[in-house]
Order: structure tokens, then sequence, then C-alpha cells
């Protein structure tokens, strides 16, 4: 039985593209997921609406779907601009006085009774970030190799400069992302832009991981890679 043909938006190309599964009849998606430090907000759950409504529409179709939702749990600094600020789950953690694992676990079970009261499909799989530590390494190792990334003072930058095409999907000039941005950037990094993909500890004593660069923890972005 051929399955019906399904054309989907491109945000990077901004136009309907035809559906062309790797492997025939199977739809794998994989969707951002939430930072577990507080409750999630309408904002929030309409961002994991979508997927689910996506899902829904291919089986309905004939397609069989795998979806991925990562659980952030380390890393999402309180000023996503200019990587201050912060870890938030360690900001919920000394608020309420509990570890950063209670708080996860806590708030992790939160979004899943969320979800679950407004009929939104639980994803296949919730790989939680600090699950995948040592891959994340191995990740910023080879983009550093590649001088796709750099170390200052035990903190790695991902170099935007090093790829011509960065702010080709959001339609965006490195110009364009920093006309909006508040405060003074980072003078370490080799331009404002550059995000950060692994911290160094500093003062923190907790959710701290041994790396090539010294001791600390991924930054957001790389969370997603």
């Amino acid at each position: 039985m051929s399955l019906p043909s399904v054309r989907l938006y491109n945000t990077f190309t901004r136009k309907k593209d035809e559906l062309r599964p790797l492997e025939e009849g199977v739809v794998r998606i994989y969707s951002c997921g939430p930072t577990v430090y507080r409750y999630v907000h309408i904002g929030n759950l309409r961002t994991f609406m979508l997927p689910d409504l996506l899902r829904r529409s291919l089986e309905y179709l004939g397609y069989r779907t795998q979806q991925v939702m990562n659980i952030t749990d380390v890393g999402h600094l309180t000023d996503d601009t200019f990587d201050r600020g912060e870890d938030k789950m360690l900001v919920a953690a000394r608020l309420e006085d509990k570890s950063p694992e209670e708080i996860a676990a806590y708030y992790t079970t939160a979004f899943m009774d969320d979800v679950r009261k407004l009929n939104i499909r639980p994803a296949d799989t919730y790989p939680r970030a600090t699950q995948y530590i040592r891959q994340m390494i191995e990740l910023i190792t080879i983009l550093v190799e590649k001088q796709h990334a750099y170390e200052v003072g035990g903190t790695v930058y991902f170099d935007i400069g090093s790829f011509p095409a960065y702010g080709r999907l959001s339609r965006n000039s490195t110009a364009k992302l920093m006309a909006g941005a508040r405060g003074e950037p980072d003078p370490r990094k080799r331009h404002p832009g550059d995000f950060t993909l692994w911290k160094a500890a500093g003062e923190h004593r907790l959710q701290v991981w041994p790396s090539p660069w010294g001791p600390g923890y991924p930054g957001w972005h790389i969370e997603c890679s």
C-alpha cells in the first residue's frame, strides 16, 4: 500500500517541500523539550502541541512516527543573549532548598502531567541532557579540532565566523542579531554572537563534569545537537 504524498513548509527554503523519510513509511521527529526548573506556561505548551499535531496527521495518513524530545536539566543560563548569569537549574535549587536532581525530577513529572491533561501524546523517548555529557564533550572536541570552536579560560565558544552560512535559516545576519541585544558582550569572545558550548565551572560546585578544558558544564545549544 503506497502512502499519500505529504508536503510540509520548509523554514529553510521558505517553500513547501515533499516529505521524503529516510526510511520508507517511517517519520522520525526531534522536538525541543522543556527546561525543568519551573512549571511550563501556556506559551511553552504551544510549542509541544505542534509536533503532536504533526504526528497525529502523519499517522492518520498511514505513516509510522518516532518522536524524541529532550529534557534540559543543566546549562540553561538566565541571560541567553550573552551566555551570562546563573544556570536556571541551580537558581531553582537554591530557592527551593533542593538539589538540581530533585528539581529536575519534580518539574519533569509536573511537565508530563500538564501535557497529559492537554491530551498531548507523550514522545517515544525523553533523553535528559545530563545523560549525554560524554557525547557532548566528544562533539565539542571535534568542533575545536575543525576550528569551529575555541577555548578561553576553560570555556569553549562556537566561532560563528568560521561558518559562513550562519544565520541563513533565521534570515538574520550577525549584525541584525546583535542590534537588539542588551548589555555588554563578553570581551573574551572573538565575536559577540559566539555562543558557549562548554562553560568553565567557576564557583559552581553542583552539576559539574571533568572535560579536556577543565571542570564545567555544557552550554544550552550543544544539548540539542
